[in-house]
C-alpha cells in the first residue's frame, strides 16, 4: 500500500501522515509538500518527500505515480476560493492520469448551511471528485473551528465579558487531533469507497458554554453577551480589525446563527472507535495561556 499526502508540511497534513507512520510501515508513505525543504524531519523518520505544486500539474502526477491512495488536502486557506477550486481540480486530474486508485478530498464542514462565497468552491470541487471513475472518499471537517471558538474566550478574558452575533446557536466542534486520526484511518482501510463523511463532535456546545469556560480560565465571572450584527460589527473594528477580518467573522457568524456545524454526527466516534474530544475541551486547548 502507497499512501500519498499532499500539504504535508502544514499542521493538518503532518498530523495525518505521523498518524499514518504508527499504522503502516514509512516505505509505504509519500510527503507530497511544495517546499520538501521544510520536510526534513520526515525524511529524517524514513518517509519519502516529494515536491507537488498543484499549479505545476506534472508534478502532482509524477508524486501520484504508483499510488493506491491520495489524500488532496484542500482545507488550504490564504488563497481565492476561485485558485483553490483550480489547484484541487488539478490535483484529481493528476491523480486520474497517474491512475490513483483511491483520492480522499478533505472538504469544508456542512456546506448546505453555510453562505460565505469564501468557501463556494468546496461544493465544486466535491462535484468533481465524484465525477471521476476510480474511487473517492469525502471528508467534511472544520479543523479551525476550535481556534475560532477559542478567540473568542481570549477576548472575553480581556473584555470581562464574552461579545458575540450568536444568538442560540450551537457548535459541535471537533478537535483537530481527532480529525487527523480519523483521517489516517480512513486513509488505510478499504470499506470507505463512495463515502462522504461529516465529521464533527458528539455533541456541540453553545456560547454561554464558552463564557463558563473563560470564567473559569480567568477565574471571575464572565457572561455571554448576546448582540445583533451592526453591534459586532462596531465592536470589531474598535479594535482595529480591518474590512476583510470583519467580513469574515461576520460570515461566520451568519452561517452559525443559520445552523451551520451545530448538529453533532456519529461518523467520527465510528472511525475513532472511541468518543471524540468534548467541544469544550477541544476549544480549551487551543486558548493561549
Amino acid at each position: 500500500m502507497t499512501i500519498v499526502i499532499t500539504g504535508s508540511t502544514a499542521p493538518f497534513g503532518r498530523g495525518v501522515v505521523e498518524a499514518l507512520a504508527e499504522r503502516i510501515p514509512v516505505s509505504g508513505l509519500v510527503a507530497a509538500t511544495r517546499d520538501p525543504s521544510r520536510a526534513a524531519v520526515l525524511s529524517g523518520r524514513g518517509i519519502r518527500v516529494q515536491h507537488v505544486d498543484f499549479d505545476e500539474p506534472d508534478t502532482a502526477a509524477s508524486a501520484f505515480a504508483g499510488a493506491d491512495t491520495v489524500l488532496i488536502n484542500a482545507t488550504f486557506f490564504g488563497v481565492p476560493p476561485a485558485t483553490r477550486a483550480r489547484r484541487v481540480a488539478a490535483a484529481i486530474d493528476a491523480a486520474d492520469r497517474a491512475g490513483v486508485g483511491r483520492v480522499v478530498l478533505t472538504s469544508w464542514p456542512d456546506p448546505e448551511k453555510t453562505t460565505s462565497p469564501l468557501v463556494a468552491d468546496f461544493a465544486v470541487s466535491e462535484g468533481a471528485l465524484r465525477k471521476r471513475s476510480g474511487s473517492w472518499t469525502i471528508l467534511r471537517l472544520g479543523v479551525g473551528i476550535p481556534d475560532a471558538l477559542a478567540r473568542d474566550v481570549s477576548w472575553a478574558r480581556r473584555d470581562g465579558e464574552l461579545v458575540a452575533p450568536a444568538a442560540d446557536a450551537r457548535c459541535a466542534a471537533a478537535a483537530a487531533s481527532d480529525l487527523i486520526e480519523a483521517t489516517a484511518v480512513v486513509l488505510s482501510q478499504n470499506g470507505h469507497d463512495g463515502q462522504c463523511y461529516e465529521l464533527s463532535a458528539a455533541r456541540s456546545l453553545d456560547w454561554t458554554q464558552l463564557a463558563a469556560l473563560a470564567s473559569e480560565l480567568e477565574g471571575r465571572d464572565i457572561r455571554y453577551r448576546r448582540v445583533e450584527p451592526d453591534a459586532y460589527d462596531r465592536y470589531l473594528r474598535e479594535q482595529g480589525l480591518g474590512d476583510d477580518l470583519v467580513e469574515g467573522l461576520q460570515g461566520l457568524y451568519a452561517d452559525f446563527r443559520n445552523g451551520w456545524t451545530g448538529t453533532p454526527h456519529r461518523m467520527l466516534a465510528a472511525l475513532l472507535g472511541r468518543e471524540p474530544l468534548d467541544p469544550v475541551e477541544a476549544v480549551r486547548r487551543r486558548v493561549p495561556a
